[in-house]
C-alpha cells in the first residue's frame, strides 16, 4: 500500500493508475458514511436526476407510442449512465488526489483500486525467432 504523498507523486508522474467502482460509491453514500461534502453533493444531484429521469420516462409512456417511450428511454438510460459512471470516477480521484482522509477511506472501502503501471512489474517477454517459409515440394 502507498501512502497518499506517494499518490499523488506516482499520478502525477502517470506511474499509477486508478479504478473506481461507482456502484460500490453509491452504495456508501446511501448508507451515509462517505463524509466528504462536494462528493455527497454531486451523488445526491445525481440521484435526484435519475428520479427525473424516471418521471420523465413514466410521462413519455403516457404521452407518446409506447414504441418511442421505450426507445428514448433505453436511450436516454445508456447515456445517463455513460455520464455518471465517468462523473463519479472523476470526482472519487479528484476528492482522494485532494483529501488524505478520503483517500484512505476510499482505499479502504475499496471503492478506489490503485495499482502499478511501471514497466517494471510488466513480464518480460520471450524472444521471437521469424521462422523461414518451408519449400514447397517440386514435381
Amino acid at each position: 500500500m502507498i501512502s497518499h504523498a506517494e499518490f499523488i507523486l506516482a499520478y502525477e508522474n502517470g506511474r499509477v493508475g486508478c479504478c473506481v467502482s461507482a456502484l460500490l460509491t453509491l452504495r456508501l453514500f446511501f448508507a451515509g458514511k462517505i463524509r466528504e461534502k462536494r462528493v455527497s453533493i454531486n451523488l445526491l444531484l445525481w440521484s435526484l436526476g435519475f428520479l427525473m429521469l424516471i418521471a420523465a420516462s413514466v410521462i413519455g409512456f403516457l404521452k407518446l407510442p409506447a414504441l418511442w417511450a421505450l426507445l428514448g428511454t433505453v436511450a436516454i438510460l445508456a447515456m445517463y449512465a455513460l455520464a455518471f459512471f465517468f462523473s463519479v470516477g472523476g470526482l472519487v480521484l479528484s476528492a482522494a488526489l485532494a483529501n488524505e482522509e478520503f483517500y484512505e477511506f476510499a482505499k479502504a472501502k475499496r471503492a478506489l483500486w490503485i495499482y502499478s503501471d511501471g514497466e517494471e512489474d510488466l513480464p518480460k517477454l520471450q524472444k521471437v525467432v521469424a521462422m523461414r517459409r518451408g519449400r514447397r515440394a517440386q514435381r
